[in-house]
């Protein structure tokens, strides 16, 4: 059950992220490993260097399992006086119920998604963004019970908007990085030219031959 109460400790209403992003995260971890490193092996079996490929492998999955953890502390609550949360990367984020004056629920087309996704927004007086979950990480029926908990009259979008519009719309609502296109652009190229880099690390630890370079 995703909707957890625990009125003992002053927690009305606890809500976790979707299971699937879990199994997606397992999966991924090992269908993304398994054939880099079947053939890291394979060619470590016959040149040597089995015990670096294996150190390797290691720590791969030693980082793909941390973050796993991680995800299973993600949560978001809603205690007697405040609105509680945090993400993988982010810390435990507290809103005061005394400083929250909206509540709403857009619904918003996520890419090129057919389906639009859910998304919680909480404003204080001056408008700006207290706190913020996305429908791609959270079960609908967890925002509306979240939402219901909170001290003031939710308020839902009656159309689903594209996400441009909704950050037209509710301007304070965008994180730091989805305004910065150039930002979100550069994180992938580094992660790019992270793997490119171990890929050419584990050739040479291999004494293989780079004919990319």
């Amino acid at each position: 059950m995703a909707v957890e109460s625990d009125e003992v400790h002053g927690i009305r209403v606890r809500v976790r992220p979707k299971t699937s992003l879990l199994s997606n995260a397992l999966a991924s971890i090992i269908l993304g490993t398994t054939p880099v490193f079947g053939v890291a092996y394979w060619f470590a079996s016959s040149r040597g260097g089995l015990d670096v490929t294996l150190l390797a492998h290691v720590a791969v999955i030693a980082l793909g399992l941390l973050l796993l953890w991680r995800q299973l502390s993600v949560f978001c609550a809603v205690t007697d006086d405040e609105l509680i949360g945090n993400g993988i990367f982010t810390p435990l984020v507290r809103v005061k119920l005394s400083d929250i004056r909206r509540v709403l629920l857009v619904p918003t087309y996520a890419g090129a998604a057919p389906d639009p996704v859910v998304q919680l927004l909480v404003v204080d007086e001056h408008g700006r963004r207290v706190f913020r979950m996305r429908g791609n990480f959270w079960r609908d029926e967890d925002l509306r019970a979240l939402a219901a908990a909170l001290p003031v009259p939710t308020e839902e979008a009656p159309e689903a908007m594209s996400t441009r519009d909704f950050f037209r719309t509710y301007p304070s609502a965008a994180y730091w990085f989805e305004h910065r296109r150039q930002v979100q652009v550069a994180v992938v190229a580094l992660a790019m030219l992270a793997a490119f880099g171990i890929a050419v690390w584990i050739m040479r630890l291999l004494d293989l031959p780079v004919r990319f370079l």
